[in-house]
């Protein structure tokens, strides 16, 4: 009790007796040990994601999925989109579907179509509404009937999902 008696120590004393113990030592130990686990579990799980998208992990996929977006609006935009999808099937996520959709290629609109019914019951509430509404302008403005016919199709369909 001679601490106390004497005179109260300082919060930096006191302190500094908690570092000293060897309870709180193993305590940073273990969680320095689990910031570095869970780093390390991040980078194996983002080679195991990149190992199961086969080509689309690649670093092509990559170029060329970002130059759809970049090229969007200009006279290669069409070329681009070409060679993506002939090399990896339309897209995986709903904005660049939508941007395919301003192709004006009729075999590149059908798949996408097909791959917007395909994942619209994975997607958020903002990205089905986007779906819908672009099939119902797809519906009363393109230039093909086969377009406006399938749109329409899709379009009645997803209405009816909840």
């Amino acid at each position: 009790m001679g601490d106390y008696d004497d005179e109260k120590p300082s919060w930096r004393e006191i302190d500094k007796r908690r570092d000293r113990s060897s309870h709180v030592r193993e305590e940073k130990r273990q969680r320095e040990g689990q910031v570095e686990d869970r780093w390390n579990a991040g980078r194996h799980k983002a080679a195991l994601e990149k190992l199961f998208k086969g080509d689309k992990g690649t670093l092509e996929h990559e170029k060329l999925y970002n130059k759809i977006h970049k090229t969007y609006g200009t006279s290669t935009f069409l070329t681009t989109v070409q060679k993506y999808v002939g090399s990896f099937g339309p897209p995986d996520d709903t904005s660049t579907l939508l941007l395919v959709l301003d192709t004006r290629d009729v075999e590149i609109m059908m798949l996408a179509m097909e791959k917007l019914q395909h994942i619209y019951g994975g997607v958020s509430a903002r990205e089905k509404e986007d779906i819908r509404r672009k099939l119902s302008i797809l519906a009363l403005t393109d230039r093909s009937a086969k377009i406006k016919e399938r749109a329409a199709e899709i379009g009645e369909d997803l209405r009816s999902r909840p």
